[in-house]
């Protein structure tokens, strides 16, 4: 079998649905044949998305209004909680920061959308486009990247032939490594425990970011009294804390997180995974662009990840819907070098930003511990300081990109 498209992406999980889904709404008038290329049945890919048992993904407000106007929002509204409020702490110590949406005269700072839910409604909305293929399952073995043309090749002969690659397949990216394209690479010593807890109070749509002698913990509103937590720990005391009962965990996770929201009521089944910091070295070559974690891979801590993907797949979007792509065949790594250029700033104030902030609330020196409770008082007293965050929240600050105000423009 050989197959030939315009557009081949790489990685069917969020980020490369996302893309699909953009790609074959936007780019209207040019009709792109565009595959979308998994090593993973679709079945595999449900099953695994109904595995996940409470995780959840936090969106801007600009990725809201993206995934609105491409469609996807409407499947998902019954299913959000809006995050109105903003509340940070840093355990032992006094000072806090109080951010409200109503000052910003914004609907919310963003949403929070159980991960089963948006891998089901991205999959159902890739299969209702008309120019969209899927290819799965199908294991990239080796790539060429020509002129004008990338060929991907599998283990059996069968051959994808476009003239755009997209590489959407996360931080162990087999493009990326087939390309030779190397990563820099900050092992934090930390790995996240995520799952969802049931809580005595209502959270009246608040997020809270608590910083504890164990590391960041975050509980982010859900359905009813629920919330889902994600919480940094140290290597060592992640694996000690996983293998604890539920009720000697749930336990632990209230003494570090307080009694803001009453006593928890019960915890779902917990999962862990190390963290670490993964920046490409090149997010372009030869007709062929990385994206999400296959291009930066970031520390959770202010669940910046999917919404900076997005706002890489709105730029890139805008930029091929400037001219069909049969024009701009003839120029397509100066295009792709534009792109680049223009999302290197975000990307890497969104790295600084995230990084920064996890070494200021795990570091522990005694200075900083100190400091850090009158750091957060201050920060509701400093509006530029405060109106930093908010704008790295909602997700404005990256971005001028017409998708992520809601606005579709077709080509």
């Amino acid at each position: 079998m050989n197959s030939s498209f315009d557009i081949a992406i790489v990685g069917g999980g969020l980020v490369g649905s996302s893309l699909a889904i953009a790609l074959a709404t936007t780019l209207t008038k040019s009709s792109y044949k565009i595959a979308l290329i998994d090593s993973q049945p679709l079945a595999d890919i449900a099953l695994k998305a109904n595995s996940l048992d409470g995780r959840s993904i936090a969106l801007a407000l600009s990725s809201k209004k993206m995934l609105s106007a491409l469609g996807v929002w409407a499947g998902l509204q019954e299913q959000a909680t809006a995050i109105k409020k903003i509340h940070i702490s840093d355990q032992g110590r006094f000072g806090a920061t109080r951010l409200d949406s109503a000052r910003y005269e914004v609907e919310s700072f963003g949403y929070l959308i159980p991960a089963d839910h948006l891998i089901h409604r991205l999959n159902k909305q890739v299969d209702s486009l008309e120019n969209v293929v899927r290819i799965q399952p199908y294991k990239v073995s080796a790539i060429e990247n020509n002129t004008d043309h990338v060929t991907l090749k599998q283990d059996d002969g069968k051959t994808v032939q476009a003239s755009l690659l997209i590489a959407a397949d996360g931080a162990n990216s087999f493009i990326r490594k087939a390309l030779n394209i190397g990563v820099e690479e900050k092992q934090y010593q930390q790995s996240a425990i995520v799952g969802s807890v049931e809580c005595e109070q209502a959270h009246h749509n608040t997020a809270y970011e608590r910083f504890t002698e164990d590391g960041p913990l975050a509980l982010l509103p859900r359905e009813d009294n629920c919330c889902g937590f994600i919480w940094m720990n140290p290597t060592e005391s992640a694996e000690a804390n996983l293998s604890l009962s539920d009720t000697a965990f749930m336990y632990k996770l209230q003494e570090a997180f307080g009694f803001r929201l009453g006593h928890f009521q019960s915890i779902s089944k917990r999962f862990a995974y190390p963290l670490a910091l993964l920046m490409s070295e090149q997010r372009i070559q030869q007709r062929v662009v990385l994206i999400g974690n296959a291009a930066q891979t970031l520390h959770p801590i202010a669940g910046q990840g999917f919404n900076l993907a997005l706002r890489d797949i709105a730029e890139l979007v805008e930029l091929l819907g400037e001219d069909d792509l049969n024009n701009v065949n003839k120029n397509l790594d100066a295009v792709l070098k534009d792109y680049a250029d223009h999302r290197q700033p975000d990307i890497e104030k969104t790295i600084r930003f995230t990084d920064r902030l996890n070494f200021l609330f795990n570091a522990d020196y005694p200075v900083l511990k100190q400091s850090r409770g009158l750091g957060l008082a201050m920060l509701g007293a400093i509006p530029i300081l405060e109106e930093r965050i908010v704008k790295q929240n909602l997700g404005e600050a990256g971005s001028n990109a017409s998708l992520l105000s809601g606005n579709v423009v077709n080509s």
